[in-house]
């Protein structure tokens, strides 16, 4: 049986719904430590669905002059557009 992973949406509702359980002071100290685990793990998804759609939606190629510029993705047009990006805006 193949688990269905949940959309993005729903992982960050289930997120907010920790925090406020957490927030709320209810909740026992083992109670808050499971529920603080099952935060850090849902933290954990979304980042990495966050970097594969950025992977998706950004392509990042130098032009001829060797300019880093963005190829932004869209289906909607019949080619990508090049957005260009200053170097020192790069973390890297």
């Amino acid at each position: 049986m193949v688990a269905k992973t949940k959309k993005f949406e729903d992982e960050l509702k289930d997120l907010e719904t920790i925090v406020n359980q957490i927030d709320s002071g209810e909740l026992s100290l083992d109670e808050s430590i499971g529920a603080f685990e099952r935060g850090v793990a849902l933290v954990k998804s979304l980042s990495q669905k966050l970097d594969e759609v950025e992977r998706k939606v950004e392509v990042l190629t130098r032009d001829a002059d060797g300019k880093l510029v963005a190829e932004l993705l869209d289906d909607a047009e019949p080619a990508p557009r090049r957005v260009p990006i200053d170097d020192d805006d790069i973390p890297f």
